[in-house]
């Protein structure tokens, strides 16, 4: 399904996004179609630093890195593994050590990835922090991302009944 498809059937995904941005440490999360576009996005309550302008062309990056990286895992893996070209990708996740020079060598954070079922080609990315614990992040990405697969994939009705 394109993303142009996907717009006739959902008007604005975000929504999906909520459960994941309300667990406490996400700092963003977002629905970006395969080829970089974004499609959703959520961020938590209360989450400040950047101006409107700032913070879309932060996610605009974020969209074309994560679309980026999606495909650059997909073909490692697929050749590492020696998997068929077709099999999907069900999570990639990215963990950063402590900055440099930081005291306490605590982690930056975690982005994570999952795609979209229902043939959307889209993904769902959640960055969140070093104390977040990412089973409780990877389950409730699952969840709403198999939600807004369900959704995706009715067809819509462009006609009546048939007698």
């Amino acid at each position: 399904m394109s993303s142009s498809t996907l717009a006739a059937h959902v008007k604005d995904p975000s929504w999906v996004l909520d459960p994941i941005t309300e667990i406490s440490g996400v700092r963003l999360a977002l629905i970006i179609s395969s080829d970089g576009i974004l499609m959703g996005a959520s961020a938590p309550a209360g989450t400040t630093g950047l101006d409107d302008r700032d913070r879309r062309d932060m996610i605009d990056r974020v969209c074309a890195a994560v679309s980026a990286l999606h495909g650059a895992s997909r073909a490692a893996a697929v050749e590492a593994l020696g998997a068929d070209t077709r099999t999907p990708v069900s999570t990639i996740t990215v963990q950063l050590d402590a900055e440099p020079g930081a005291q306490d060598g605590t982690s930056v954070g975690t982005l994570m990835v999952m795609p979209v079922g229902g043939g959307s080609n889209a993904n769902i990315a959640a960055a969140f922090g070093a104390m977040t614990p990412m089973g409780v992040i990877a389950q409730t990405m699952a969840t709403q991302a198999k939600k807004l697969g369900e959704v995706m994939s009715v067809s819509s009705r462009t006609s009546g009944p048939t007698s």
